[in-house]
């Protein structure tokens, strides 16, 4: 009875401790694994994490290694050891969806994953939770919409001359909805948006906002924007729901920060403060609830632009849009050579709750770590030869209700 009396109240203690962390930030939560063994068995309980806030687990890489493998997932050191494996290949999709021919993995958001696939010879979309295994499939945006080259049979990283890029909305603090957001591009002769498209999943149907192309309330609507070259390789980051992204306004010759909401419409043009062209905008994350902004420095050097310095600044005032320079690393300090072609690594994540970036090295194909306060840079994982590509992230444990298959 004794026993059993004990077995109660080590039960509530539990119950009890992991309500009070669901309440802690997710930093904290990490740090406390490190007070006990009782304590990070408490937190690392697969049946706790789905109450315990999650931050970034890792990251899905791989290659054209064949039509259903995206390929391998690395974790970050101190993370994931009790967590549900997760099958790089997604080998679930395929279970559940009968005739699917060719997945690609296109985006990431807060827990939920954006696919690009072949279903019985038609191009269409997945949007899944890995952990859960739930999923909805999204048809393509109309029948002429381009399919991702990842899905072609040899894709060897050249998008082509015409190229849709879909971006993933997902902020369960903002709305239990997802969005996708849809930028037809002209990649032949001056680059320009041929269309743009959004999709709820509340009404269950995409919308052709290229009608509305030419409004917008702040810096008009992107048919006034005339050649626009958009970042896709520069990130996104998803604050105040809405979906930011780097735009470069070639009229203007203006590196900037474009945020629109789900309807894909233009709600706020954060400009860069650097109109010299030498310190551009490279890729951009969320990162404890800030907007932030990793810059390079480039010279001129040998017939290419060769990057010297590396620049993290952080918006930490939304509304008055200054930038304060939060970090400075040279090209020396990580990879221990004054210079080197800017195209010779990758920005790949800003994490999400501390100071510190990931980038994939291109000459050995590695991922490495870079922690600002310790200004140390540590290497994760050897990529492999088949490296193209690589997406965070961080995983949702419970069930989401807008994954829900509907009738």
């Amino acid at each position: 009875m004794d026993c059993a009396k004990g077995t109660v109240v080590a039960g509530l203690y539990d119950d009890l401790m992991v309500e009070i962390l669901s309440c802690v930030p997710v930093k904290d939560v990490r740090r406390s694994k490190c007070v006990s063994k009782p304590w990070h068995d408490l937190i690392a309980n697969p049946l706790h994490c789905k109450k315990l806030p999650q931050t970034l687990e890792g990251f899905f890489h791989g290659g054209a290694d064949g039509p259903y493998s995206y390929g391998h997932f690395t974790s970050l050191p101190g993370s994931g050891e009790y967590a549900p494996p997760v099958d790089p290949s997604f080998s679930f999709l395929m279970a559940k969806l009968p005739g699917v021919e060719r997945i690609a993995l296109l985006d990431s958001c807060n827990g939920i994953l954006l696919f690009g696939c072949i279903q019985d010879n038609k191009f269409g979309y997945i949007v899944c939770n890995p952990t859960t295994e739930e999923l909805v499939t999204v048809p393509a945006s109309s029948s002429s919409c381009p399919s991702p080259p990842q899905l072609k049979e040899n894709y060897d990283g050249d998008d082509g001359e015409r190229y849709a890029h879909t971006y993933l909305m997902f902020d369960p603090v903002v709305s239990s909805r997802f969005h996708l957001v849809q930028f037809w591009i002209n990649l032949k002769g001056k680059v320009e948006i041929e269309m743009v498209h959004s999709y709820s999943s509340e009404t269950r149907a995409w919308s052709n906002r290229s009608s509305k192309l030419e409004q917008g309330k702040e810096g008009g609507g992107w048919g006034l924007w005339g050649e626009v070259i958009i970042g896709f390789m520069c990130g996104k980051a998803l604050v105040n729901g809405l979906l930011h992204f780097v735009v470069y306004h070639a009229e203007k010759k203006e590196n900037m920060i474009v945020a629109v909401d789900g309807e894909a419409k233009i709600c706020r043009v954060i400009r860069w403060h650097d109109k010299q062209g030498v310190n551009i905008p490279a890729f951009i994350d969320q990162s404890q609830g800030h907007l932030h902004c990793i810059s390079t420095d480039l010279q001129f050097k040998d017939l290419q632009f060769q990057f010297t310095e590396l620049s993290v600044w952080v918006l930490e005032d939304y509304d008055t849009q200054e930038w304060i320079l939060k970090h400075n690393v040279s090209c020396s300090q990580l990879f221990g050579s004054l210079s080197c072609p800017f195209n010779d690594f990758d920005i790949v994540a800003i994490h999400p709750d501390h100071n510190s970036i990931f980038l994939v090295q291109h000459w050995n194909q590695k991922l490495v770590s870079y922690y600002m306060d310790s200004t140390e840079l540590h290497v994760l994982r050897s990529l492999g030869e088949d490296y193209l590509y690589i997406t965070p992230y961080i995983p949702r444990y419970i069930e989401l209700p807008v994954l829900a298959t509907k009738d």
